[in-house]
């Protein structure tokens, strides 16, 4: 498949929950690079896409949605990690609507370096589009502390999103860049302004 942008280098970004991916790609916009976040326009398509939306529904049901008739992301989340093949069916109907969506993006982008944060980089196609993939890495006990802190969530709910998102160490095998995120936020500066000056050299 492969990046179909010839003057462009597409770049994902990726980690489990709570790794500091969000945080990574804050840092590189900071310096000036684009990023897109895919997470986020999944999420924004789920209410303007009518025909993605119209899907979903017939997948799962009417009960996911709120009063306005609109899908409930609580609700849809719900449902998704209620099982694996729940989480498996709503990749395969939203990740080729979102990467389409991408790519007509990326178009027009005017940078050569165009990064996209997304968690489903390796559970999904999306990197077969990729030219480099980079991993945020953190160790389970930081990533639980920080999803505990920033959404007041549950232990055994983040464990059970975390227990459906690939393994760890796959993703960093399949991964061209690593960046540990176990230590304080200046470390990570420091790391960050070290990728961005491999990133200019690519």
């Amino acid at each position: 498949m492969g990046n179909k942008f010839k003057d462009k280098i597409l770049i994902g970004i990726t980690g489990g929950i709570g790794s500091g991916k969000s945080e990574v790609c804050r840092l590189l916009h900071k310096r000036g690079y684009k990023v897109i976040f895919a997470d986020l326009i999944a999420k924004e398509l789920y209410k303007k896409d009518k025909v993605l939306s119209k899907k979903v529904v017939r997948a799962f049901g009417k009960e996911i949605l709120n009063y306005k008739g609109v899908i409930s992301l609580t609700k849809l989340r719900d449902i998704v990690f209620a099982n694996k093949s729940n989480f498996k069916k709503i990749n395969d109907i939203v990740h080729p609507t979102v990467i389409k969506y991408l790519m007509n993006m990326i178009k027009g982008v005017k940078q050569k370096i165009v990064i996209i944060e997304s968690a489903l980089v390796f559970d999904t196609d999306f990197y077969k589009y990729l030219d480099y993939v980079i991993m945020v890495y953190s160790n389970k006990k930081n990533r639980l502390q920080r999803i505990m802190i920033r959404d007041g969530a549950k232990k055994k709910d983040i464990e059970k999103i975390m227990s459906f998102q690939l393994d760890e160490k796959e993703k960093i095998e399949r991964s061209d860049f690593v960046v540990v995120n176990n230590k304080p936020i200046d470390d990570l500066e420091k790391d960050i302004e070290f990728l961005s000056k491999i990133l200019k050299l690519l």
